[in-house]
């Protein structure tokens, strides 16, 4: 009997496989040759493998999908430009100076539609 370690290694195999659009047939062959299992056990875990994919979300977070916030931005210019003046990194630290004076005037993004036709 294989360990939950093994079974879950052949999921993981399966799934990769079925992410390159690998057909079924070819991939439980391959699982039961790789892995030494049964064509039954294979299927067994590419069906696995296959919730696994419809259970997943690979879209953004949450997070991702808010809006950009303009005092966030601003806090990590802030941080770097610290880190920039204490290297000495004369270049860098222009930069940043510049990117924070548009960021302070920056005031997020307009979210008014600005077609002509509405």
């Amino acid at each position: 009997m294989a360990s939950q370690v093994e079974i879950q290694h052949r999921v993981s195999y399966a799934r990769a496989m079925l992410e390159r659009r690998i057909p079924v047939a070819s991939l439980a062959t391959l699982i039961s040759a790789r892995y030494f299992v049964s064509r039954s056990t294979a299927y067994n875990d590419i069906t696995a493998a296959e919730q696994e994919i419809q259970q997943s979300d690979d879209g953004p977070a949450v997070e991702e999908m808010e809006p950009c916030n303009p005092a966030g931005v601003l806090a990590m210019l802030q941080h770097r430009f610290e880190i920039a003046v204490a290297m000495g990194d004369d270049k860098q630290t222009c930069q940043l100076i510049k990117a924070m004076d548009t960021a302070k005037k920056w005031q997020g993004y307009n979210t008014q539609s600005v077609s002509p036709f509405t």
